[in-house]
């Protein structure tokens, strides 16, 4: 993939908004050590059979894990303009069950809805999930979430992190981008000073 001006670099963005906010149903798996040594690799192949028997336009991808390890498996469910759902304890017993919903507006089994998110801020972007489960609490009302604030670790469990589109999706790269392109070495210059960026890798060395 090259980019090489600001048209080809928005399309690349726009192309990794259509992974994250498909016109239909994402199961993204959160599939890092915690969530693996779970049982997220069984969720993940059970999701991936049943879709494929069934013939579902559905979209599958892994993810990182969102933090909270002690639930995993963790799961997100995203239908068209809906909030994304976070599902907990996943086991491949429910696969049935969540495919069942999609497409019905119904929820899950109860036991395994965690929370809900209707936008998220990636810092370096933001994206708009949708509305609705109102029964549903939304993820920072989780007593585990509750106080959190998510910088270095915003993008984990929500995009895939071997998917370089999606991570442009969200925002990445543009300040780099706009360095190179955008800039002149001088303006350049003059901003790491003023972030006090020369100063303290002069105190590191």
């Amino acid at each position: 993939m090259m980019i090489q001006d600001f048209a080809a670099f928005s399309a690349v963005r726009e192309a990794g908004l259509a992974k994250l906010l498909p016109s239909k149903p994402r199961i993204a798996v959160g599939m890092g050590t915690c969530g693996s040594g779970n049982g997220a690799e069984a969720v993940y192949s059970a999701f991936s059979s049943e879709i494929d028997a069934r013939g579902l336009d559905v979209q599958l991808a892994p993810v990182g894990c969102f933090g909270f390890c002690a639930e995993e498996p963790l799961v997100n469910l995203w239908v068209p303009g809906r909030p994304l759902l976070m599902l907990h304890r996943v086991q491949p017993k429910h696969v049935d069950e969540i495919l069942n919903g999609l497409g019905h507006d119904r929820l899950p089994p109860a036991e395994i809805v965690l929370c809900k998110i209707e936008e998220w801020d990636h810092l370096t972007g933001h994206v708009k999930y949708g509305t609705g489960y109102p029964d549903v609490p939304n993820w920072n009302e989780i007593p585990f979430f509750n106080g959190q604030v998510k910088i270095v670790l915003r993008n984990c469990g929500l995009i895939n992190p071997d998917d370089i589109v999606e991570y442009i999706a969200v925002g990445g790269y543009q300040a780099l981008y706009k360095v190179l392109i955008d800039q002149n070495p001088d303006a350049v210059i003059e901003q790491i000073k003023a972030a006090k960026l020369r100063a303290a890798a002069a105190r590191g060395s």
